[in-house]
């Protein structure tokens, strides 16, 4: 009878702690919800506003400014002459400066021609002596 009695009391405080554990997890379930739904309400802020007070609401917010409309014609017009003002801008080099620039730039190709050319040379005698080749 006794063991009888405390399987039941065993029983009834597992299910008194089954019932406790549901209340809080539906209670932490509500909590987020209601935050959630503080969040969506303060991301849906227009939601109760009429169309006028939201229109309202918009120009006062004026986050990006239109474009002005551009007269094509008149850019048309304009477009060479400012290429002609950009291209006087320019400082060309002169005669015997680009030509001592090009052979700068040739006596430069040639050096490196010949380190690489003595670089593939000397890796294919040693893959010859390793006898990889």
């Amino acid at each position: 009878m006794k063991d009888k009695e405390k399987d039941l009391d065993l029983k009834a405080q597992k299910k008194a702690e089954k019932e406790k554990t549901k209340a809080l997890k539906a209670e932490a379930k509500a909590k987020e919800k209601a935050e959630f739904q503080k969040i969506y309400d303060a991301l849906d802020a227009d939601k109760g506003l009429t169309k006028e007070e939201k229109i309202k609401k918009a120009r006062a917010a004026k986050v990006k400014e239109h474009r002005k409309k551009i007269n094509v014609k008149l850019a048309l017009k304009e477009t060479p002459i400012k290429m002609l003002k950009e291209i006087n801008k320019i400082k060309w080099s002169g005669r015997a400066n680009l030509g001592q620039k090009f052979s700068w730039v040739i006596i430069f190709l040639l050096i490196f021609i010949l380190f690489f050319y003595g670089v593939d040379t000397g890796l294919r005698y040693l893959f010859a002596e390793i006898k990889i080749i």
